[in-house]
């Protein structure tokens, strides 16, 4: 859908949507310099219309706008310097661009506000996904950051023979925070996984982590694979023999060409925006599903092979996430909204604490798993 075809219920909801990133998230006021980093037209991943939308709105709000696109470059230190320097000058920078997902670990220049944007089109920016107040999602993803923060032990489990333990070593390493905020709050940075130990059933595919693009990235999984983890290490590949030995040079080829280690399992992280979807179906076009579907509560996806956070995605659906005995995730429905204190504040906003643990489709339906 094209701004231009909008009716006016969707065109008020896009509004909606854009003073939620432009206010509430990015905080820009009159007078600020805005930045919005777009793909090169025709790319696909964003709609083309979405970043000029973007910039009538901030303007309408008293800022100035610089509309720049981003060529695709194949990690962080391939960024050009025009783009890094033009990033450092601005009071807020919007990405509409993966650029955004390779640089949200990667220490960026300037003061302002960044944000990575993955309201995808008209559809994404009018749907509750980004009109959702970002202050009501914020306190939610506050308050669980606190309780994975304070819990010494974790268990995954999930329909297809994941069971995976650790305790929390508080030297663990981690990726670090983002360097980016997100819009909407999709997720939480990871959480460590070196000490892990058990079964990891991974299906649908592997793919890369974002953090660079290299060839062949995405590798379909006709079905679950399951990778025996003994202590942050792959140690066996579950899975039809000409499978498992794909999935061995792959491992193998990334690590050479970004360096760590081949088997490592880093780090974790699940979903926690409920109103996260996917219309199509996932494997038509995995690199654009990639890049909103993990902010579901039904994903969880694992960094794996290289140095953290790692260069290989392995993922996990409707997975139950106990913390220290205590169930948070439950099949994909983060339970940890359900208490008395969440609901509340979800109904402080006047919204419907039922939407907030009902899973919405990804995609998958009908795919082999």
């Amino acid at each position: 859908m094209t701004m231009d075809a909008l009716s006016g219920r969707q065109a008020a909801a896009a509004a909606e949507g854009a003073r939620n990133l432009l206010i509430d998230c990015a905080q820009v006021k009159a007078g600020d310099d805005v930045l919005l980093l777009t793909e090169p037209p025709g790319l696909g991943h964003y709609d083309d219309d979405l970043g000029p939308y973007l910039a009538t709105a901030a303007e309408a709000l008293g800022a100035r706008t610089r509309l720049l696109a981003v060529p695709p470059v194949a990690g962080p230190a391939e960024t050009p310097a025009e783009v890094m320097a033009a990033i450092g000058a601005a009071d807020h920078v919007i990405f509409l661009t993966r650029t955004g997902d390779q640089l949200r670990f990667h220490p960026l220049p300037g003061v302002g506000s960044k944000t990575m944007c993955y309201a995808l089109d008209f559809e994404y920016l009018e749907d509750r996904f980004a009109t959702t107040p970002f202050a009501l999602m914020t306190e939610l993803q506050s308050r669980l950051s606190r309780r994975l923060a304070a819990a010494g032990s974790y268990r995954i489990t999930c329909p297809n023979g994941t069971d995976l333990a650790a305790k929390i070593v508080p030297d663990d390493a981690r990726a670090g925070d983002f360097t980016v905020r997100t819009f909407p709050a999709m997720i939480l940075p990871p959480f460590p996984a070196t000490a892990a130990s058990g079964v990891l059933a991974v299906s649908h595919a592997l793919t890369s982590t974002y953090i660079h693009d290299y060839p062949d990235s995405v590798i379909p999984l006709p079905e679950t694979v399951r990778l025996t983890i003994e202590a942050g290490r792959i140690v066996g590949i579950g899975a039809e023999p000409a499978l498992a030995a794909r999935i061995e040079r792959q491992l193998t080829r990334v690590a050479d060409l970004f360096g760590g280690e081949a088997r490592s399992l880093n780090s974790w992280h699940c979903g926690l925006n409920p109103a996260t979807y996917y219309a199509s179906p996932a494997l038509t076009n995995i690199d654009r599903w990639s890049g909103i579907a993990f902010g579901s509560p039904r994903y969880v996806h694992f960094h794996m092979c290289g140095d953290a956070p790692g260069d290989v995605c392995g993922q996990v659906f409707d997975a139950t996430i106990e913390l220290d005995g205590e169930v948070i995730w439950d099949r994909g429905r983060l339970a940890f909204f359900e208490s008395p204190e969440n609901r509340r504040l979800i109904e402080s906003f006047g919204l419907d604490p039922t939407s907030f643990t009902t899973p919405r489709p990804l995609g998958l339906e009908g795919a082999s798993s």
